[in-house]
């Protein structure tokens, strides 16, 4: 697959390839596209839980938390492994 960066980007993209960030074009479009997997997973869950709330299940705050920054935890380990 081909993709055309446009230019108003380009640059944006160019500079975090210079600064080491990434190693080529290819390496920021797929960190993209995992970001926007990563953005619907997450809107997935937060309206799963809305949906619960909706039907009246309750989780004390205390648990919530926790899950989330276990969540949280779990993603910053995935990021690290790359």
């Amino acid at each position: 697959m081909n993709v055309q960066i446009p230019s108003d980007v380009g640059s944006a993209v160019q500079k975090l390839i210079a600064d080491g960030k990434f190693g080529s074009q290819e390496e920021v479009v797929l960190e993209g596209l995992r970001l926007v997997i990563e953005r619907e997973e997450l809107e997935s869950m937060i309206q799963a839980g809305i949906d619960g709330l909706d039907a009246g299940n309750r989780i004390e705050a205390t648990k919530v938390h926790a899950e989330v920054q276990r969540y949280i935890q779990s993603r910053q380990e995935q990021h690290l492994k790359k």
